[in-house]
């Protein structure tokens, strides 16, 4: 039970490290949570956006979108199931909310993100092995 709880908390702190990397705009750090050949697949709505098989090629196109002017990823409920001692599925639920420059206008976006992961413990720590991130929906409120 000790190690599962340890476990747990190691898997959490996976999904709020990218969170919390990401709204430093430190694509860079995803080399320490995703494997080197991570699976990524990207979905707006129902329509597949990105299918990335390596975590270069994964922070390449994340950088490509440019930096936010300010962002704040927030994380909510994650569900963890064990396969083995080895591996793992998840789903985290988050809000990600980004403020943009658009025509000379700062621009914020919220997208509600659900993360469906797959992980693998090696060499003693966890990694996110595979990754379908859906952006559930988004929505471009006033900015006041």
């Amino acid at each position: 039970m000790k190690q599962e709880m340890e476990d747990r908390m190691a898997l959490k702190d996976l999904v709020d490290r990218y969170a919390t990397e990401s709204d430093k705009n430190n694509q860079d750090y995803y080399r320490e949570i995703f494997r080197p050949d991570v699976k990524l697949k990207v979905y707006f709505g129902e329509a597949l956006g990105m299918d990335i098989n390596n975590v270069e090629d994964m922070i390449a196109q994340y950088k490509a979108f440019g930096a936010a002017k300010a962002s704040f990823h927030q994380n909510g409920q994650q569900v963890v199931d064990f396969i083995d001692d080895t591996h793992a599925t998840g789903i985290c639920y988050a809000i990600a909310t980004l403020v943009t420059e658009e025509e000379g206008k700062d621009k914020l976006t919220l997208h509600a993100v659900r993360y469906y992961d797959k992980y693998e413990k090696m060499e003693g720590r966890w990694w996110i092995a595979e990754r379908e991130q859906h952006f559930v929906y988004s929505s471009v409120p006033p900015l006041a």
